[in-house]
């Protein structure tokens, strides 16, 4: 493009509207080109799509403890307590620099898929996927996450060699130390990042297991502006009202972040709530048949209004 054509109008304007440096044929140098349009003041979202955010929980919601309990029942009355507890720090599994598949997931998704794992496992030994699992997170060993199951006690050692297979630790072959070890443990992990224990009364039936796995609800809680006890929570120590010994069942477990999509903090197998619904509606029945069955005044109220 000659000089004298590049001052035509037609031209001229182009140059000015259009965002698109030229350059000149004669010494190949850039022209700087004026840009009017509104486009450019704006700087570009780079993070256009903002992800939502993560549930947040600092402690289980009321009346969990009472569910676990009722799951417990259950399985115990279908002759497949939860007899087994696992337990798994995820900071001391991710402590070595070796190469660990669940280091890349966020811990919703490896608890996501160690639970498809040991379904499979119990499964393939015709045991029922009786379980419940929680995450709790306090003191200096971060976030871990405990599990109750049915296993019996001739799978002890296949359960152990899996864990250490799903969870790449491989189980030690000696004792943690007295400190540390857990009543009725079985197995543990070389460096201690995960431990098997076995409940060591059968008469329990696996009750105090899972009112040990719910004992990140609050023993207290606010009514009415005034603190009180927790009466929808069982076992609690004896400053909350209940019988037990201060501390064991009471103790805050920390802050837990789930998914945007819930909070991921507790489960309990979906074959022990289908069978725990089931129990409750057969003892409704049962009381409704014997005539000792009430009704809420809320239901009174809308029968006598009909």
């Amino acid at each position: 493009m000659t000089e004298e054509a590049a001052l035509k109008p037609i031209y001229r304007g182009k140059t000015e509207v259009l965002p698109v440096p030229f350059f000149d044929p004669a010494t190949f140098t850039e022209i700087a080109v004026k840009r009017n349009s509104t486009i450019y003041s704006a700087c570009a979202d780079h993070l256009a799509y903002k992800p939502p955010l993560a549930h947040q929980t600092d402690e289980l919601p009321i009346g969990t403890q009472r569910r676990f309990l009722e799951a417990a029942r259950v399985a115990a009355r279908l002759n497949h307590p939860l007899d087994t507890l696992l337990t798994l720090r995820w900071q001391s599994l991710f402590c070595a620099e070796d190469v660990n598949p669940l280091r890349c997931q966020h811990i919703p998704q490896r608890i996501s898929y160690l639970m498809e794992l040991l379904r499979k496992w119990m499964t393939r030994r015709d045991l029922p996927p009786f379980y419940i699992w929680v995450r709790e997170s306090a003191g200096p060993a971060g976030e871990h996450w405990h599990l109750a199951l049915h296993a019996s006690e001739k799978y002890q050692r296949e359960l152990a060699a899996y864990i250490a297979k799903i969870t790449y630790e491989s189980e030690a072959d000696h004792v943690r130390a007295a400190d540390k070890v857990t009543e009725g443990e079985f197995a543990c992990g070389e460096i201690g990042s995960w431990h098997l224990a076995r409940d060591t009364r059968k008469a329990r039936q696996g009750y105090f297991l899972a009112a040990y796995l719910g004992k990140g609800e609050p023993s207290q809680r606010f009514f009415r502006g005034k603190l009180i006890n927790n009466r929808e929570k069982p076992v609690r120590g004896r400053s909350f009202g209940g019988s037990q010994v201060d501390g064991r069942y009471d103790a805050a477990q920390g802050a837990i972040s789930g998914t945007a999509g819930r909070n991921a903090r507790f489960a309990i197998a979906r074959l022990l709530q289908v069978e725990s619904q089931k129990a409750e509606k057969s003892q409704g029945l049962s009381r409704l048949r014997s005539g000792s069955f009430t009704m809420s005044k809320s239901h009174l109220a809308s029968q006598a209004e009909v």
